[in-house]
Parts: structure tokens; C-alpha cells; sequence
């Protein structure tokens, strides 16, 4: 049902990020786990070895070559070092069950504490809903025909997709403050 291509472009360690997919993992929800490393880190390597992932390395084109590599019917991308809360395999399941013409990603929050990561969390959310521009860190889940149809000649997803393909899925994840760039996941 559901392949989870972690990118660990942002030089973060993505133990965490496995940690969260355990679960559904488990209960068959999560098929594959694909990890797009541009950098071939061997460090990474047995990290994804470890955790029973396959690993792609190519470049800058790594996490493009690891949506087309992976074999399920729903892809989800993430950033590494990102975490999803618990029962977040509930919320995706729902989301595909109801909303399969459309992308969907989960309300970020992040570990800092503060008015501006706060602030930070309501633009992200904002930018998402309004105006289609999903964070990496915010992850994102699409279907492969949508990812297809957003692809632009393998460079990711080409977003903004358009409001109605693009819904808030109610499960959060949680993300270092510090550790946040304005990287969207059309930004390859």
C-alpha cells in the first residue's frame, strides 16, 4: 500500500524517522522504506541496513530515482530526523481511503518552544493550504498516479499542486526548530 522514501538530503540522522514508521510497518501499511542519500554516506548505508531499508544514491537526482524505484501504490516522503506522532498510520490510512485523488501532509510542530516556532508552525500550515507549497519537513503523501502526473521530468514533485489535490492530513509531525530551511518539496 504505502512505500516511505526518507531524504536525507539535510545531513540528519533519519533513526528517528524509522523509529515512527515502526508501527505501521507492523501492520502492513508501510510496504518498503527507500532512503534517497545524494551523498552515498556510509553512515547512512548502515543506518538503512540496519533498519531493513533499501537505499538509493544518486546524486542530486536520489530522491526523484527513489519515487520512481518504489513499488507501492502511495508514496510517502520525508525529511530525515522528522518524527510523526503516534496513530499517525490512522490518519494516512483515512486520508487514502477518502481523499485518493488528492496529496496530503501533516501539521507541522516543532521541538522548539516560543512564539516564533509557533509562528513558524502557522506559516508552514498556511503556505500548504493556501498556497500548495509543502515543507519538507511537513512530509507529504501522494499517490504515484498523482506523483506522475505532478513530476516534472524527474525533479520531484512539482508543486503548487492545485488547492483541491491538496489536503491536511490530522496527524502531526514533529520537527527541530533549528534544523528548519525554507525547502519545499518542489525545491530539487
Amino acid at each position: 500500500m504505502l512505500s516511505a522514501i526518507i531524504d536525507v538530503a539535510n545531513g540528519l540522522d533519519p533513526s528517528a524517522t524509522f523509529a515512527s514508521l515502526s508501527v505501521a510497518a507492523a501492520d502492513g501499511f508501510l510496504r518498503e522504506v527507500i532512503v534517497a542519500d545524494p551523498d552515498a554516506s556510509a553512515a547512512i548505508a548502515a543506518i538503512a541496513e540496519e533498519a531493513g531499508a533499501r537505499l538509493v544514491s544518486a546524486g542530486e537526482q536520489s530522491l526523484a530515482r527513489a519515487c520512481a524505484e518504489a513499488k507501492q501504490a502511495w508514496l510517502l516522503l520525508l525529511r530525515s530526523g522528522v518524527r510523526l506522532e503516534s496513530g499517525w498510520e490512522q490518519a494516512a490510512w483515512r486520508h487514502v481511503s477518502s481523499y485518493g485523488d488528492s496529496a496530503g501532509w501533516f501539521r507541522l510542530s516543532l521541538k522548539a518552544s516560543g512564539l516564533s516556532a509557533r509562528i513558524e508552525e502557522a506559516r508552514a500550515d498556511l503556505d500548504a493550504r493556501l498556497l500548495g507549497r509543502v515543507r519538507a519537513e511537513q512530509g507529504l503523501l501522494i499517490s504515484r498516479r498523482l506523483y506522475q502526473e505532478q513530476s516534472v521530468r524527474g525533479a520531484g514533485v512539482a508543486l503548487p499542486l492545485r488547492a483541491r489535490r491538496l489536503r491536511r492530513i490530522q496527524a502531526r509531525v514533529l520537527a527541530e526548530g533549528g534544523a528548519l530551511q525554507n525547502v519545499y518539496w518542489n525545491a530539487r
